[in-house]
């Protein structure tokens, strides 16, 4: 072969993988123009849950539009998820419907259909105990404006759990801490359950170690 058309060749052969390579680039630019493209399709972003405090029969309790509670009536509150926030939110909540402060109405029937454990101790004591009037209830002293939770034990998602409270009331500040109270739930028939009787309130020096459930406005 003579050099003109080995040259003529090569050039020919030059030609032709450039032509390639305009091809393949010419591909990929298109193809990243359409995985970058906007879609008419925005992504759609659930709004963070809210959890706030709301007075309560017995005392004030924390709820949420997405973990509980989801059935409020009578006075009662039921429908808790069956998770952490959903656990803590249903023993702010059944905590203080079984208290003389709720009033035999309110407390008698949680016991009966939202509580397991002992309730005939806990209805003998609470029977026991002066009533306590709606203004002392929920009156400054003793009306938590915040309040903090933790799993001390159990898992939320099982069957038992055990969440211990936190209320950051005027009573509790007075004396150097915050109010405790460590309850027990069970998972039962698609809801949780409070274990009775429930022990009396502690002192707690801080929240460390605790996640804030809710606060007043």
């Amino acid at each position: 072969m003579s050099l003109a058309l080995a040259t003529d060749d090569r050039r020919s052969r030059r030609r032709r993988h450039a032509l390639a390579a305009a091809g393949l680039t010419t591909s990929l630019l298109v193809l990243g123009l359409a995985l970058s493209a906007p879609t008419d399709q925005a992504e759609v972003v659930a709004p963070p849950d809210v959890v706030g405090l709301i007075q309560v029969p017995g005392g004030v309790a924390a709820v949420s539009q997405r973990h509980g509670p989801a059935l409020v009536a009578d006075g009662r509150a039921a429908g808790f998820t069956h998770d952490e926030l959903g656990a803590a939110l249903a023993a702010s909540n059944l905590a203080p419907r079984v208290s003389s402060a709720a009033g035999p109405g309110v407390y008698e029937a949680t016991l009966v259909e939202q509580a397991w454990g002992d309730p005939a101790s806990m209805l003998a004591r609470l029977r026991g105990e002066l009533p306590a009037s709606d203004s002392a209830a929920a009156g400054p002293a003793t009306a938590a404006r915040s309040m903090h939770y933790r799993i001390i034990a159990g898992d939320p998602r099982g069957d038992y759990v055990v969440v211990s409270l936190l209320a950051d009331t005027e009573q509790a500040r007075n004396a150097g801490g915050l109010a405790r109270v460590d309850l027990t739930l069970r998972w039962d028939d698609g809801d949780w359950r409070l274990r009775v009787p429930t022990p009396r309130p502690s002192l707690h020096l801080d929240t460390t170690g605790y996640v804030l459930l809710g606060a007043l406005p």
